[in-house]
């Protein structure tokens, strides 16, 4: 994903952490089945009360900034621009800036490293920047993928691809929503490698207000490709980034945080292509291992 809109350089960017927790509400139904509900049940029902609170620590994001570079043999000084990329996956910048030809410059940075550029200047330079998640050579290889929740029970597809409300652009064109109660857990449809967890945010809304607000967890693939799944509950991530998970490893709760009208999974499969998010069709595997293609209505059996 490209961090919306440009960042001057030297500018070091966190995600704030809310203080607020969420009240869920555990109790078995009829059938002796275990609910999560942030609604709180009646007076009639037994119930466990929960609380979730999100990783207060902040997350580090890719930056870049001008940098001092002191020589001591010359006893001179220089400036050039340092790349930080904290994630475990690598990230592509971006530079504008009137020194090049072209008006910008893409520099990929690997996984969990910085590299400094454009050393030698007399004085800092000017420039903005954005970024990248993937190496834009990595080609998808056709993985087929599980059903991305561990429940035993069946949940319905509520938007596929090309979704009229939220699935008609680009970034996912090709994204699954996918309904469940609050509290399913959330499962690794692929495994890989741990990129970015977010979990903070309690509260979602069909308001442009939530449309940054989502908590998710990326996973980055051995074909170069990255999963999201996203919407989870506040607190409920069971991973951190740089761990390694199996398919069908549980990774989070689902939830409804940032823009949702409604407890669900937005799973999505992105590549890096130089423009403003790609998504990439897949298919799921079913248990009897035949492959399908997500459609909207579906009612899907969980994997537990």
């Amino acid at each position: 994903m490209w961090l919306q809109g440009w960042m001057v350089c030297g500018l070091l960017l966190v995600l704030s952490a809310s203080s607020h927790g969420v009240e869920l509400y555990k109790y078995k139904d009829e059938k002796g089945k275990w609910v999560f509900t942030d609604k709180k049940p009646k007076a009639t029902q037994e119930a466990s009360k929960l609380e979730y609170k999100g990783n207060k620590a902040s997350a580090p994001r890719p930056r870049a900034y001008s940098q001092r570079i002191n020589d001591s043999a010359t006893a001179t000084q220089s400036f050039g621009i340092q790349l930080v990329n904290p994630f475990f996956a690598p990230v592509e910048f971006e530079l504008q800036s009137s020194r090049y030809a072209t008006g910008e410059k893409r520099v990929l940075v690997d996984a969990d490293s910085s590299l400094l550029i454009e050393r030698g200047n007399d004085e800092p330079l000017n420039f903005r920047y954005r970024w990248r998640v993937g190496d834009p050579a990595a080609q998808a290889d056709g993985f087929r993928y599980r059903f991305p929740v561990s429940s035993k029970q069946s949940h319905r597809i509520s938007q596929s691809f090309n979704g009229r409300f939220s699935h008609f652009q680009r970034p996912n064109k090709y994204a699954v929503d996918i309904a469940m109660s609050v509290g399913t857990y959330i499962a690794a449809a692929r495994g890989g490698t741990v990129i970015w967890v977010k979990d903070d945010y309690h509260m979602g809304g069909r308001n442009s207000y939530f449309l940054d607000k989502a908590n998710f967890v990326y996973v980055l693939h051995e074909d170069g490709t990255y999963a999201v799944y996203a919407h989870i509950l506040q607190g409920s991530a069971l991973v951190k980034p740089g761990d390694q998970v199996g398919v069908g490893q549980r990774l989070a709760r689902s939830g409804s945080s940032g823009y949702s009208t409604g407890p669900h999974l937005h799973f999505v499969i992105r590549k890096n292509t130089h423009r403003d998010g790609h998504s990439i069709p897949f298919q799921f595997l079913d248990a009897t291992g035949k492959l399908y293609t997500p459609r909207a209505g579906m009612k899907v059996a969980g994997n537990d």
